[in-house]
Order: structure tokens, then sequence, then C-alpha cells
């Protein structure tokens, strides 16, 4: 132990600890999907409002070398009335996975989910610490693998619930067990949970930006950022539909001007690499020189000449 060690107290050694763990963990993660990042906006929309009584961690490793979930949602406060039915089922410690539309629906992903709740259960440092009785299961899709879902109903382990979308699972583990569909969600509620496909629906589309538009909270509305750059991306045909209307094209812009100012910038930037190295080669100029004739910022001159002289678009 050096004495620079030494000298940190219990305390700020273990916050060397679980910092450099955190570190660690960062770069043994596998890079998430876009698709992720869309559903986790999605999530944090949705339990925006519960503030400190509801947390979502992502990625959640399981074991030493270890598996993840793509989200763990912890409950604080028991008494949290959710209001929307995808989330009655909900305890204290709720383990989501998300399968974009383009991934695969099965038995195996099944038997796998169920068993990253019950490893979750079982790693717990303490007895008691994870009780079964306080968890459950959830698969959000966009769609259902029909062949399967079919045969599950004939055996009676997947048993359509009083929400359409919503089907609960018997047999695979004894914990609440459900699959959400969300293209069967029904009702304006649902709409951000729809609109995450590429085969979105304009209307779907419409109601995001209608609610987005009388969101007041920063940290909601860049939520929604994330969550409506994802669905015009995945379906670039609605970009001239939101330009039709006014209202839809002004709410829009103003969720993503922060992302499009940052994208003007990178483009404004990257031409004047390139011009700074035209003079460059065309004038024999250094990098200095070439600065001074493009009339760049003292202030921004240590950061393009970094850049200069590398490859450019």
């Amino acid at each position: 132990m050096t004495d620079e060690t030494k000298e940190l107290t219990e305390q700020e050694r273990k916050e060397q600890i679980e910092y450099h763990l955190a570190e660690l963990k960062k770069l043994r993660a596998v890079p998430r999907s876009d698709w992720h990042a869309g559903f986790e906006a999605l999530l944090r929309i949705e339990t925006h409002k519960y503030a400190d009584r509801v947390h979502i961690r992502t990625e959640e490793e399981i074991g030493e070398v270890p598996p993840r979930t793509d989200f763990v949602i912890l409950v604080e406060d028991e008494e949290v009335d959710w209001e929307k039915a995808v989330f009655r089922i909900f305890r204290k410690i709720n383990i989501l996975e998300y399968k974009n539309p383009h991934d695969s629906l099965n038995e195996r992903v099944l038997r796998k989910v169920c068993g990253y709740a019950n490893l979750y259960i079982g790693i717990a440092e303490h007895e008691g610490e994870r009780p079964a009785e306080q968890v459950t299961v959830s698969i959000f899709r966009a769609v259902k693998n029909l062949e399967m879902f079919e045969e599950m109903e004939k055996e009676g382990t997947l048993v359509r619930d009083g929400t359409p979308g919503i089907y609960h699972v018997k047999g695979y583990t004894n914990l609440p067990f459900q699959i959400i569909i969300t293209g069967e969600l029904k009702g304006d509620e649902y709409a951000a949970y729809r609109a995450l496909t590429d085969k979105v629906d304009e209307a779907d589309v419409k109601r995001i930006i209608e609610g987005v538009g009388q969101e007041k909270d920063d940290a909601v509305r860049e939520h929604y950022r994330v969550l409506l750059q994802l669905v015009i991306e995945k379906n670039p045909q609605f970009i001239e539909a939101i330009r039709r209307n006014p209202m839809m094209e002004d709410v829009l812009m103003e969720i993503v001007k922060d992302r499009v100012d940052e994208r003007v910038d990178a483009e404004r930037q990257q031409t004047t690499v390139t011009h700074i190295n035209d003079i460059m080669t065309k004038l024999k100029y250094t990098a200095e020189q070439a600065m001074d004739l493009l009339s760049i910022p003292q202030s921004q001159r240590s950061t393009y000449a970094g850049l200069v002289g590398k490859k450019t678009r």
C-alpha cells in the first residue's frame, strides 16, 4: 500500500474503489443499440414524475463474469401508483428486457430473461436483500412471434390480459412475468411505445410531438429529443409530413435544436479544417499562417492545430 493510499480515509478509499469499478464497467460494457437508447428515453419519460421514488439502472451486471439485463427499475416507494397498465405488475425490483423490432423473441429468450431474474436474486450479498416476492420480469417488443404465441396459448403458458398488448407468461418462473407487445397497445397514452418501430404511424408521431409541446421540464424534453430523433431516423419518410404541419415542425425543431446546432458546428469546423489544409498545400503556408489568413480566433487555434493534416471528408 502506497503512502498516498494510507493517507486516505476509509470513506475516500471506498469512493476510489467505486470510481474505478464504474470505469471498468464502462470499458467492459457492450455498446448499446440506438433502439435501446430510445426505449431508455421512453422509460425515463414515464418514470420522471416519480422523482427519487423510482430508479432506472441500465445494463445491470449479474454475476462476476456478468451477463447483463437491459434495465432494472427499482421502486423505492411501495405507494407509487402506476398510471399505465404495462407497469401494473411492478413490485420493488423489476427486470426489463427490450427487444427491438428486428431482435428475436423465442423460447430461448424467455428462459434467458427468467435466468437473469433468478440470478439477480441469487447473487445478492445478504439473505433477503432481493426477495423473490419483490421481483417481476417484463419483455417489451413491437410485434409478437405469432407461431410461438399461438403454441403457448394452446398450452396455457400464455394468458391474455384485459389490456390489449399485455400477455402473462406461466410455467417459466414463479415470478410475475409479462410480455408487452407495444404494437398492440391501444390509446393515445401508448403512442410513444407504438412509435418505437421502423413502421410508425404518423398519428402516433403527431401525438408525441403534441405532448412534448406541453412539457415544461427540461430533463423530460431531453428524453423526448432522444426518442423523437430515433423515431425519425428509423422513419425518414415522415420528415416531409412533419414539414407540412407547422405546429409539428416548430415543436420538433425546438426539441432537436441543440443537436442541430451541434451538427452545424461540426460541419463548420470540418469545412474550416479543409480550408486550412488546402491553403497549407497550395500556398505552402504553415498552419499558423493559414489560420492568420482565415482570421481564426486565437482561442480556437489549438483545436484546429490538432485537426489539420488529418484526413477530411
